[in-house]
C-alpha cells in the first residue's frame, strides 16, 4: 500500500513538469518566427530579446520548480515576459 502512495505521490510531484512542458512548447511554437535568421526585426537588440525570451522558455524545467493544486491548477512558476 506504501508503495503504491509513494508512486502517487511521485506522479503527482511530475505532473506540474508535464504541464510546464506543454505550455512552454506552445509558447515557443507562437515564437518560432521571431527566432529565423531573416525575420525583420526592428533592430538587433530586439532580435536578441527574443532569443533571449525563448532560451528562458527553454531553461524553465530546471529554474521553475512547478506544482499543481488541488484543483489542478500549475502554481509556483514565474513565466518570461514576451518582448514587445
Amino acid at each position: 500500500e506504501q508503495e503504491i502512495l509513494d508512486k502517487r505521490v511521485e506522479i503527482h510531484n511530475g505532473y506540474g513538469l508535464t504541464l510546464i512542458r506543454a505550455l512552454r512548447e506552445d509558447l515557443l511554437i507562437g515564437s518560432d518566427k521571431y527566432a529565423i535568421p531573416d525575420w525583420p526585426h526592428s533592430s538587433e537588440e530586439k532580435r536578441q530579446e527574443w532569443l533571449d525570451y525563448r532560451q528562458a522558455l527553454r531553461d524553465m524545467t530546471s529554474t521553475q520548480s512547478p506544482q499543481v493544486d488541488a484543483n489542478g491548477n500549475l502554481t509556483n512558476v514565474t513565466w518570461p515576459t514576451p518582448p514587445s
